[in-house]
């Protein structure tokens, strides 16, 4: 790991924590959200709620952490739970918030357990709705705000570009490659480097107040998250390993056009994290187990999917599609111009990409 990446990035993370936190972008919500879910889950008055109700009003705050236009997880519960109270409990009192004894390994198994038992519920109850399906970034906000010391949010965009930037050693996956026990050890160590910065400690826990958790394991997740969100990568550029003697061997004539040169990079690479930032939203859109209808071939079920693109499984064959509006052979869903819109958008994005990532590797 880059210790000297992450200690800038924490320093750039410092000086715009008043800006992240203003009225404006209020990433501060995140710590009353924690704080409102647990005083709703361990207060006297939750023994007397039903688990919809329980859950519905500790979830008041954090939202819009994991539901937006798209995506709406934590209503699912809500929805789920209303027609099937013990078996959403169940799924969260015995697997997702199940005591592990601190064993990673389980917590991660127990993770996928409930991920994949609450999507049994979702096709039981909603099976044309992608809405409602939960993910491992809607999960580790559960277990974050229901055992904060003891958890990291988790979003794999962010995860993703903060672990490459500061070269953590070990690959945390994603998908069913996903590796919870790496993550942990990233996180484990951003929250060793955080705790030298007595500076921040003390700003952050003055902002908070009542809200703080002591813990800071939320402000890790703020880091990587603000890191990517509020582009302080700008002008890291990670090496792989095995370039970095080449590198050096650069002659200093090429100094002033290397500096030229950077400012035009970091300008392309401040535009296409901007797009992938839009992007990462469409990404989390899981259409797995969703049903759908197609005129020639009838119903099927999403069995794979790669962001916009899907198998189905129809009664008579396996078809791969890409959901965009300009397809008209492509299977109709419940929610299908919602649904169509969001990932023809996606494709015009991914097009933005590429044309300044062609422009990127021409200047480099």
């Amino acid at each position: 790991m880059n210790t000297q990446t992450l200690r800038l990035l924490i320093e750039r993370y410092k000086e715009n924590f008043y800006n992240v936190n203003n009225s404006r972008n209020n990433e501060i919500f995140k710590w009353k959200a924690a704080k409102r879910f647990r005083d709703v889950w361990f207060s006297e008055e939750a023994k007397s709620m039903s688990f919809s109700e329980k859950f519905n009003s500790a979830k008041k705050e954090f939202s819009v952490l994991m539901d937006n236009s798209y995506v709406c997880p934590s209503s699912g519960v809500v929805k789920i739970a209303e027609l099937d109270e013990d078996a959403t409990e169940h799924l969260f009192t015995d697997i997702l918030f199940a005591d592990d004894g601190g064993n990673i390994s389980e917590r991660q198994n127990n993770i996928d357990r409930f991920l994949f038992e609450f999507d049994r519920l979702r096709e039981k109850y909603y099976p044309g709705s992608f809405k409602f399906k939960q993910d491992r970034h809607s999960a580790s906000c559960y277990l974050a705000f229901f055992a904060p010391s003891e958890n990291y949010i988790y979003r794999h965009s962010e995860s993703e570009a903060f672990a490459r930037n500061i070269e953590f050693e070990k690959d945390i996956g994603s998908g069913e490659n996903f590796k919870l026990e790496y993550y942990y050890e990233m996180c484990d160590a951003v929250l060793d480097e955080l705790k030298n910065h007595n500076d921040l400690i003390t700003a952050h826990f003055k902002l908070l107040n009542d809200d703080r958790d002591e813990s800071l394991h939320l402000l890790v997740f703020d880091l990587i998250y603000c890191c990517k969100t509020y582009n302080l990568f700008a002008g890291i550029n990670y090496t792989p390993k095995k370039e970095v003697l080449k590198a050096f061997t650069l002659a200093e004539a090429r100094a002033k056009e290397e500096r030229e040169k950077q400012e035009k990079i970091n300008a392309l690479l401040s535009e296409i994290n901007e797009l992938e930032c839009k992007a990462a939203r469409f990404e989390e859109i899981s259409l797995i187990n969703v049903q759908v209808n197609q005129d020639a071939l009838g119903s099927g079920v999403i069995i794979e999917q790669n962001v916009n693109k899907i198998k189905v499984r129809f009664e008579s064959c396996d078809k791969v599609y890409y959901i965009n509006k300009k397809y008209i052979n492509r299977p109709v869903f419940e929610d299908d111009k919602e649904i169509v819109d969001a990932f023809t958008e996606y494709d015009e994005i991914c097009d933005k990409i590429k044309k300044l990532q062609s422009q990127l590797n021409r200047i480099s």
